[in-house]
């Protein structure tokens, strides 16, 4: 069986990267040979966009910076996962490929320009979407219809988020399964099997423990700073563009660092879902109010494994009293659980 995946191409996100060799690992042990189409063919030159932006804006240092992240994330994709460049025509692929899947990630968000994200260029039972993020809550209606042809052309969907669900429901008649994100079809231990330690983490600050943080757009709250030294630990911000060793981490530390720390603060929702898989204290801030479209993926996320009183309130304040105390005792029941109903969904799918 051949198998080619569709997802967000980009170099510059650890969770991207990481549900995008998520899928790929659990579809190689489904199919013979797995291959992610990276088009257009031009973005294989976006890791370098960003770097030439800040260079355009005379930011030498944001440019270097900026350069070694992304390249170390590219090293990760072209070490781990088989990516096809040459992909021109998307037309040409229907009698190249067994099955094509779309997915996960926010492949259905509008607001992304997503080439083929219904799989419309091969055959209607040949296309498969896995845990497909819309993250809006609404469609613009000038999309709805293509939205509403696109998904019923399908042949078998599965959505991400609850929200998704509903949405697509009231769109199409038809309620989708709803699959966990790719990150949590492989276990911890297999996730620790490619971690690696930093080895700027050996420094004598860090001897005790750390608090880490992941904020998209690397600003921390003056909250978590402050819980910080209520803790008496060290803060590791992932995206302190004024600490190059933070800045510039790898996937694989990117995984040790979640996996070691006493702490974990994120504003996101990979790195709430790697807090969860490997088991660690964390809390997750809010972006916006109660139900705000962005949120709500994290929101779906934690209520899935019972674990919403980690979620601030809208005003960044803890809700638990004691934040290094979690109890993963339902999680660690129902991730099997919905491991098992995602992965069969995928069976389901692949063999017919």
């Amino acid at each position: 069986m051949r198998v080619a995946m569709m997802t967000l191409n980009v170099y510059d996100n650890y969770g991207n990267m990481l549900q995008k060799y998520a899928l790929y690992r659990t579809l190689k042990k489904f199919a013979d040979s797995v291959e992610v189409l990276w088009h257009p063919t031009t973005k294989q030159f976006y890791p370098y966009k960003l770097e030439l932006d800040y260079l355009a804006e005379g930011n030498l240092r944001d440019a270097v910076f900026t350069g070694v992240r992304q390249n170390k994330i590219k090293e990760f994709n072209d070490a781990n996962i088989c990516t096809r460049f040459d992909v021109p025509y998307l037309e040409d692929l229907d009698d190249e490929y067994d099955f094509f899947i779309i997915g996960s990630d926010q492949v259905w968000n509008p607001d992304f320009n997503v080439p083929g994200r219904f799989l419309e260029f091969v055959s209607p039972q040949k296309r498969i979407a896995y845990a497909a993020s819309i993250a809006i809550s609404e469609l613009p209606e000038e999309v709805q219809e293509t939205y509403r042809q696109g998904i019923l052309n399908m042949s078998h969907v599965s959505v991400r988020e609850k929200d998704g669900c509903d949405l697509v429901e009231k769109l199409t008649g038809i309620r989708p399964s709803q699959t966990l994100d790719p990150v949590f079809l492989l276990t911890a231990d297999e996730w620790r099997k490619i971690e690696k330690k930093p080895l700027w983490l050996d420094k004598k600050i860090y001897k005790n423990g750390y608090l880490m943080t992941y904020f998209l757009g690397g600003n921390v709250p003056n909250e978590v700073k402050t819980l910080a030294k209520e803790l008496g630990l060290p803060m590791i911000n992932m995206l302190d563009k004024n600490n190059f060793d933070h800045y510039v981490t790898g996937v694989e530390e990117f995984l040790y660092l979640i996996d070691h720390a006493n702490f974990v603060c994120v504003q996101s929702f990979h790195g709430t879902a790697f807090a969860t898989i490997f088991g660690k204290p964390f809390i997750v801030y809010r972006v916006g109010k109660a139900g705000n479209a962005r949120f709500s993926r994290v929101e779906s996320l934690l209520e899935i494994f019972n674990l919403a009183d980690r979620a601030t309130d809208a005003d960044l304040q803890i809700k638990v009293k004691e934040p290094l105390k979690i109890d993963f005792t339902r999680c660690d029941e129902i991730l099997p659980l919905e491991r098992k109903e995602s992965l069969k969904f995928l069976t389901d799918a692949l063999w017919r």
